[in-house]
């Protein structure tokens, strides 16, 4: 039992890692989006800085192709971090289900080792017993 145990907390620590890295890939899946939200915001506010003044406009269209290529990478990065994340997922979900099997089979065990605790204590009260009842049935 001390073998399962020990494996218990060695995938106890393999499952609290990928929720680590689970955690992690969702953070930068979200900061990405957030940086996608904060260039579309930008753009917008150019756009609106650009139609101001004649020169504005000249200049806008750089910075709108920029930024396009600028989002296309962002949006191609986000697409990656998803993946990573479903990917990390299914592996945490793999991690979680092998130390199920393990937390089971130790309490499995540790209901067969307290059922035999148990039939072992009822066996030596029923001798004591047994003995009790022959001394007071064999005494004159």
């Amino acid at each position: 039992m001390k073998t399962l145990v020990k494996l218990i907390r060695y995938h106890r620590y393999l499952v609290d890692e990928k929720r680590r890295e689970v955690k992690d890939l969702e953070e930068r899946a979200v900061t990405l989006e957030q940086n996608i939200d904060r260039l579309d915001a930008q753009v917008v506010a150019e756009r609106i800085s650009a139609g101001e003044t004649d020169l504005g406009s000249v200049d806008y269209g750089g910075f709108a192709q920029a930024s396009l290529v600028r989002r296309a990478g962002l949006i191609g990065e986000l697409s990656e971090a998803t993946d990573a994340v479903e990917e990390a997922r299914g592996g945490l979900l793999d991690a979680f289900a092998e130390l199920k099997r393990y937390e089971i089979s130790l309490d499995r065990k540790e209901a067969l080792a307290r059922q035999n605790r148990a039939r072992r204590d009822q066996l030596e009260l029923d001798e004591v017993s047994l003995n009790g009842h022959r001394r007071s049935s064999s005494a004159p």
